[in-house]
């Protein structure tokens, strides 16, 4: 996974989730929606004041933001994480790719006890 626009999703995500449309959030942080939708596309980095404005409307902390890169980063570093693609990607069918699939949350659980 790509995790350099990683904030930009969670905002376009959050944003979603409460029902906001881009002009609406803009309006809220005063910035205009084009640099909103640039900032959720990861074309534009927001600056620490926008940022913050984000943070408040969206109700989010960068803390939170940063903790799940570091936990996605170290998953995919995991050679169980390749293993476990490759298991996937060899499916041939739906049924099969489902199967392997289960297989594979089965195995999680047991290691995760």
């Amino acid at each position: 996974m790509n995790t350099e626009n990683k904030l930009g999703k969670k905002i376009k995500e959050l944003r979603k989730s409460k029902g906001y449309t881009q002009e609406k959030v803009a309006e809220l942080a005063n910035i205009d929606a084009k640099h909103l939708s640039k900032i959720e596309n990861g074309v534009h980095t927001p600056s620490y004041n926008t940022l913050k404005k984000l943070s408040d409307i969206l109700n989010f902390n960068l803390r939170d933001i940063d903790s799940e890169t570091q936990t996605e980063n170290a998953i995919i570093q995991s050679p169980l994480y390749g293993k476990s693609l490759k298991i996937l990607n060899s499916a041939k069918s739906e049924k099969e790719l489902q199967n392997y699939y289960d297989v594979l949350k089965l195995a999680n659980r047991l290691m995760n006890k």
